[in-house]
């Protein structure tokens, strides 16, 4: 970009948001350039922070008659390189939108703007005895974008994913329009649902922030009974783990059903790969239950001993276990300093962590993790898997997380090439990834219907004509 024209942009952006919210400082872009991930760091030519919803319009008339790209950006601690821009332009950082507008006890609703964190409302949330599926995950990060990206939480056993908790939305389009999708858009004090009317929330669920920026959002949340146990067991086999959670998540009163790899277990993981000890067993679970008595909770425990002992009958490798305190913490005491701190995940690593994460029909859960763990290990990187079923047995998460030396070129393109090899296994089998870097996206497009992709780009034009809103993104 021409270093006059840059000067005049600059100045448009800081009339709007005000001289100390508008940047094109180097060393500030620089900090917006990169994130935990393989992908390469690429440089913004400005960081805003807008406050308010008429600024962000604001921002977006403007961008969209001068054409430049605008990233939506919260935290930035998603590990998917989903807010390194691609072509440059405009970091919006939405943090100083941080108001948690309203919680309804009564109809279990909260309604926050994007900035809000998991730990914020988490805050808010604890006098009302009330909860939210939180993911394990750093508390800093935003709720509304973990939510509209297809995230996890800690009660996705129960309810589904976080974008199946949203009850209504306001967003800015690319062009500048404000529009609200679900009960809000017909009267503005109500957000207690997306249904029954057309879901045109999914016009801004899973799009990466292609389409729009979300400045208001409805979710529900939900109470926290006072009785915690937490079911944990090992197994010597993928196959065996599988049995077990399909068994346990029949019954439906898990709020949380996990399955880890040993090397997941490990914090932090190995890295580079290192053999797991013979005698150690592969696979270790926990099933998060919450119960309101003390006879609701036996009845629970009475079921999992059920399923424990009907997968012993199987002759399966299963075994009651013990679950390391601290780590039992991290999975209920969210949102989480704990293991939920990514950095554990990956200090050992130098600095980087990426992921095939995927959604993955449950039943080909061990197929894929045997070939996942053919192909990390001849990469020299641990097979650190988790297994996790959602709403029951309808669907189920597979993810590997894995640390390299984001130090060091050649083992950053070596992670990324073991990644994107576990993806195209995963993709085979039915599995979806989320929160898809660029890398996947490519992979994705490569399978998909043309009348998907066709319709993918119709709309990206509708709502975004002149291709503002994170660029590149989705790979089409």
């Amino acid at each position: 970009m021409h270093a006059r024209n840059k000067e005049l942009i600059l100045k448009e952006l800081q009339s709007i948001v005000g001289e100390k919210n508008a940047t094109a400082a180097k060393h500030i872009c620089y900090a917006y350039s990169y994130d935990l991930s393989f992908v390469k760091p690429k440089l913004p030519d400005f960081v805003v922070m807008a406050s308010k919803v008429e600024q962000i319009q604001e921002i977006l008339r403007f961008a969209n008659k001068e054409r430049i790209p605008v990233v939506p950006y919260t935290a930035g601690t998603n590990i998917g390189g989903l807010t390194i821009p691609e072509r440059g332009g405009i970091i919006l950082d939405l943090k100083r939108m941080n108001k948690i507008i309203e919680i309804d006890p009564e109809a279990l609703v909260a309604v926050i703007e994007p900035g809000v964190s998991h730990a914020q409302l988490a805050a808010a949330l604890a006098p009302y005895n009330l909860r939210f599926g939180w993911p394990v995950g750093p508390p800093s990060a935003s709720v509304a974008s973990c939510a509209i990206s297809h995230g996890i939480g800690g009660m996705n056993a129960r309810y589904g994913l976080q974008s199946q908790e949203i009850t209504s939305m306001e967003v800015v389009i690319p062009t500048g329009e404000v529009i609200r999708a679900g009960s809000c858009a017909i009267n503005p004090e109500a957000w207690h649902s997306v249904l029954p009317m057309p879901q045109l929330d999914g016009l801004f669920k899973g799009w990466l922030g292609t389409t729009g920026i979300v400045t208001k959002l409805g979710i529900n949340v939900h109470h926290s009974p006072p009785l915690l146990k937490i079911f944990t067991v090992c197994c010597d086999t993928v196959e065996d783990m599988y049995s077990y959670m399909l068994n346990l998540s029949n019954y439906e009163i898990c709020d949380d059903l996990t399955g880890v790899s040993w090397w997941l277990a490990q914090v932090p993981i190995p890295y580079p790969y290192k053999p797991k000890p013979d005698k150690d067993p592969e696979w270790f679970s926990y099933a998060t239950t919450y119960s309101f008595t003390q006879k609701e909770r036996e009845a629970k425990e009475e079921i999992w001993n059920l399923v424990l002992n009907q997968e012993k009958n199987k002759g399966t490798s299963i075994k009651e276990t013990h679950y390391p305190e601290e780590a039992l913490k991290a999975r209920t005491q969210l949102p989480s300093q704990i293991v939920g701190s990514t950095k554990n995940y990956c200090k050992q690593g130098g600095a980087g962590i990426s992921w095939p994460g995927t959604f993955t029909p449950a039943k080909k859960w061990a197929p894929v993790y045997r070939k996942w763990k053919e192909i990390l290990i001849s990469h020299n990187l641990s097979p650190s898997v988790r297994m996790s079923m959602y709403r029951g047995v309808h669907y189920g998460m597979l993810r590997a997380m894995i640390p390299f030396n984001k130090q060091s070129e050649k083992e950053t393109e070596n992670a990324r090439q073991a990644i994107v090899e576990c993806l195209r296994v995963d993709l085979d089998m039915g599995g979806m990834p989320y929160k898809p870097p660029v890398d996947f996206a490519m992979e994705i497009n490569k399978r998909a219907h043309p009348g998907y992709l066709m319709l993918l780009k119709k709309i990206k034009q509708l709502l975004d004509p002149n291709d503002i809103m994170n660029p590149g993104k989705l790979g089409i």
